[in-house]
C-alpha cells in the first residue's frame, strides 16, 4: 500500500493506493485505471468517469498538471516525506541556520539556476554540474534564501568545494 499527500491550491489530499485498481482519496474508495497516451499524457478512468490529464515534473515533488483544461501546480509527497517536511518546517521556525552545499564530485559548473537573494524550495534545482560527461542536477536540501553562490558558470570545482549557502 502506498500513501501519498497531494497539495493543490493550499489544500492537502490524502491518497492511498490499495492495489493496482483501487485507491482511496481522503478515505473515499475509487476504482481506477490509468492509461498512458504518450510521455506526459494519460487517460484516467475513476469510477467510470474518464479524465484526460497531462503532467510535467518541475522538480522532485512539484508537478504542473492539466486535467480537463484546468491547470494546477501540485506537490506530491509520500506520507513519510510529508511528515519529514512538516518536521523540518516546524524546526526551521525555531532555528535559523545556514546550510553550505558542497560539490559531491569534481566537475564543471554548467548552469546556475538560482541567484543570491532568491527563494528556493527543498528539492528545487540550483546548479547543474557536469561530471564524467553527465549532467548532475544539484538540488536544494532545504527551503530558504540563497545567501551566497561561490561559483560561476564555466568554472571547474573539486569534490567538497562550497557551491552555495542557503539561509
Amino acid at each position: 500500500m502506498n500513501d501519498f499527500v497531494v497539495s493543490v491550491d493550499n489544500s492537502k489530499i490524502n491518497i492511498k493506493v490499495l492495489n493496482e485498481n483501487e485507491l482511496t482519496v481522503d478515505d473515499e474508495k475509487f476504482i481506477y485505471e490509468l492509461f498512458p497516451v504518450c510521455d506526459h499524457s494519460f487517460i484516467l478512468k475513476l469510477n467510470n468517469k474518464v479524465y484526460e490529464l497531462t503532467s510535467e515534473r518541475l522538480n522532485s515533488d512539484l508537478f504542473k498538471v492539466l486535467v480537463q483544461g484546468y491547470q494546477s501546480e501540485v506537490i506530491v509527497r509520500t506520507a513519510l516525506q510529508e511528515k519529514a517536511f512538516k518536521l523540518l518546517e516546524s524546526s526551521a521556525g525555531f532555528h535559523h541556520h545556514h546550510m553550505n552545499v558542497k560539490a559531491p564530485m569534481p566537475g564543471l559548473i554548467l548552469k546556475i539556476k538560482k541567484n543570491v537573494g532568491e527563494q528556493v524550495e527543498q528539492g528545487e534545482s540550483v546548479i547543474i554540474l557536469e561530471a564524467m560527461k553527465m549532467e548532475n542536477d544539484l538540488k536544494a536540501p532545504a527551503s530558504g534564501i540563497i545567501e551566497e553562490v561561490f561559483v560561476k558558470e564555466g568554472s571547474a570545482v573539486e569534490k567538497g568545494f562550497n557551491l552555495f549557502t542557503i539561509g
